[in-house]
């Protein structure tokens, strides 16, 4: 399915769908949720994705509390925010799911608020890689707690592929001509990336004729190779099909994707060019005049008080988690594939709101002329 906005151009449903892990969590020390006071007898009302709030950790923070987790699952960032704003006047959520260059957005429609960070003592257990970014705040203040960060990877065969591709550019190289497969719109931007130019779209706000030269630049590149190519998929099954019966040896796609196969044994591999790689942050907000403030802020600290939480959302998500220490909690081969090590987390490119108009009108048409040329 094939969305014109940025966040479902970014991961459809198709690839959000989890990679569903078994096993329990085991916290480490029981009684830490509890800490701040009685038991109480209240809920908590969450909108959010599968996977984001492991099952066993609920079960504790209820047992623990008295405090009943609602779930609501969202399927993707443009419906969750109309129903959000159907709901502003009488909140029906107390926590929402955000991603980040949808941050200003929520903001504006007045559906979340800014987080008293002060309330929250496990704060500090987030990577400020995140934490400090500019885009989770607006105006000085934080606006959500980072859960996971996902980024556009360079898939290939490691028995197919040699030596292992370290550039965007290995996509053009003519020896894997007809088993390479990518997401036009998002490819598009990496290609901007190994061009030397801004596939975030920040530095163009003001300046559209310099976007578009940029745009026309990657577009004119993917268009000249296109006989490299085997398949433009949206539906990561496909992807992964593809994969697996050695058809295409060479993609773009996003690391939740392809874990459960590296997992499961295949000879797949992902890796962040040294251009860089265009990257998102998924994020609990706090919905503006919540029912139950006090209770989300007990949930969001509870949630920080454990690395093997961050370990259990990245199992479920297939995407890195923001926590410190959370790779301790995963096995050396979950290690390799999800967690990105520190030259790697130095190549994101974190999406732009505020280019999102430009970003958008430019891509996809761009989209549109790779498709008919």
């Amino acid at each position: 399915m094939k969305s014109k906005s940025i966040p479902s151009r970014l991961v459809p449903v198709t690839r959000r769908k989890v990679l569903r892990g078994a096993g329990g969590l085991l916290l480490a020390a029981p009684g830490i949720l509890s800490a701040r006071g009685a038991v109480a007898k209240s809920v908590l009302n969450v909108t959010a994705y599968d996977g984001f709030i492991p099952p066993a950790f609920k079960r504790q923070f209820e047992t623990e509390t008295g405090i009943e987790v609602r779930v609501r699952l969202a399927s993707s960032q443009a419906p969750e925010l109309n129903l959000l704003v159907a709901e502003r006047a009488s909140p029906l959520s107390d926590i929402c799911t955000v991603s980040g260059n949808r941050i200003h957005q929520f903001f504006e429609a007045q559906v979340i608020e800014p987080l008293d960070v002060s309330r929250l003592a496990n704060w500090r257990r987030i990577n400020p890689l995140y934490t400090e970014s500019d885009w989770i705040a607006i105006d000085g203040a934080v606006m959500a707690m980072p859960l996971l960060v996902g980024a556009n990877v360079l898939v290939y065969n490691s028995k197919k592929v040699n030596p292992a591709p370290e550039s965007w550019g290995a996509m053009f190289d003519s020896r894997y001509k007809g088993r390479i497969a990518y997401v036009i719109e998002d490819f598009l931007q990496c290609t901007m990336l190994y061009q030397g130019a801004d596939g975030t779209f920040a530095a163009y706000i003001d300046k559209p004729d310099e976007a578009a030269r940029a745009v026309n630049a990657a577009r004119d590149l993917l268009i000249e190779h296109k006989s490299q190519v085997l398949k433009f998929y949206e539906d990561g099954n496909i992807l992964r099909q593809l994969l697996i019966g050695e058809d295409v040896v060479l993609a773009q796609a996003y690391a939740g994707t392809l874990a459960k196969l590296i997992i499961d044994g295949l000879p797949i591999r992902l890796t962040i060019p040294r251009e860089g790689s265009i990257s998102f942050v998924y994020n609990f907000a706090l919905i503006k005049n919540s029912a139950n403030r006090d209770n989300a802020y007990r949930f969001l600290d509870a949630m920080l008080a454990y690395p093997e939480i961050g370990a259990q959302l990245t199992r479920a998500a297939g995407y890195t988690s923001t926590f410190l220490g959370a790779e301790k909690a995963l096995t050396e081969l979950e290690r390799q594939t999800f967690m990105l090590t520190p030259d790697q987390l130095s190549r994101l490119r974190f999406l732009s709101y505020k280019a999102q108009a430009l970003s958008s009108r430019l891509v996809d048409r761009a989209v549109a002329e790779v498709e008919a040329g």
